[in-house]
């Protein structure tokens, strides 16, 4: 019985560690201190847990083994799934229950660690699968750990969108040479920041990726989700 109650204690933390994780850059590079504030923890205690997120295959941390900290695809899945469930859960309970707008967040950060993958798919479609929740932030689609399939050209994206490069066209190599040179290759992600007709530019953590109108056409990709908080 103990053991069950710490191994959920555990399950917990590491929702809690990736969203917060995600939500402070979606998805790239995350120091340690920003985390720790974030979730009103020590900056030790962080240390801490990241070991334990590194060790499941949820983080990856940089050469100097401090910071900052980024996570991999089944990190980010989780995290986005989280988003989903707290989004869902925010939904039901304004709809259904006539939960006011400024008690939900509290009630569904409780509730969203006990829902299952089942109990989410017939929540959503209970719900008639909305697209945004009662603050007006969108749902994510439901993914699984292999991240997102697909994808739409970037050139289509808007801005403050989080997206993952998902697919090349690879008809003109000179655009090849160029995405590789700019490190816009597959499992690439950022944040849109730039979308005006001339050109697209992405950022990821301190990095910014321009990419002409032209080259970014291109590009594939998909959205993760939207980066306010859940």
């Amino acid at each position: 019985m103990v053991n069950k109650q710490v191994d959920r204690s555990r399950a917990r933390a590491q929702e809690d560690y990736l969203k917060a994780i995600y939500h402070l850059n979606c998805g790239a590079p995350v120091k340690a201190a920003p985390l720790a504030r974030h979730l009103k923890v020590s900056r030790a205690a962080v240390t801490m847990f990241r070991r334990v997120l590194e060790k499941d295959g949820l983080v990856e941390v940089a050469a100097d083994r401090v910071e900052p900290m980024t996570l991999t695809r089944r990190g980010l899945a989780i995290a986005v799934s989280m988003v989903r469930r707290h989004r869902l859960v925010e939904t039901f309970l304004h709809r259904s229950l006539g939960v006011p707008l400024d008690r939900l967040h509290r009630n569904a950060e409780k509730i969203e660690h006990a829902i299952s993958h089942e109990i989410e798919r017939r929540l959503a479609n209970f719900l008639g699968n909305p697209s945004t929740d009662p603050h007006g932030h969108v749902i994510p689609p439901s993914v699984d750990a292999r991240g997102p399939t697909g994808g739409a050209p970037l050139i289509a994206m808007t801005l403050g969108q989080s997206i993952e490069v998902t697919a090349l066209d690879d008809a003109d190599e000179r655009a090849l040479r160029r995405l590789t040179s700019l490190g816009a290759l597959p499992g690439f992600r950022g944040i849109v920041v730039k979308n005006d007709g001339t050109g697209v530019c992405l950022r990821a953590g301190r990095k910014v990726v321009s990419l002409s109108s032209a080259l970014a056409a291109r590009v594939r990709c998909a959205v993760w989700v939207d980066c306010l908080t859940a």
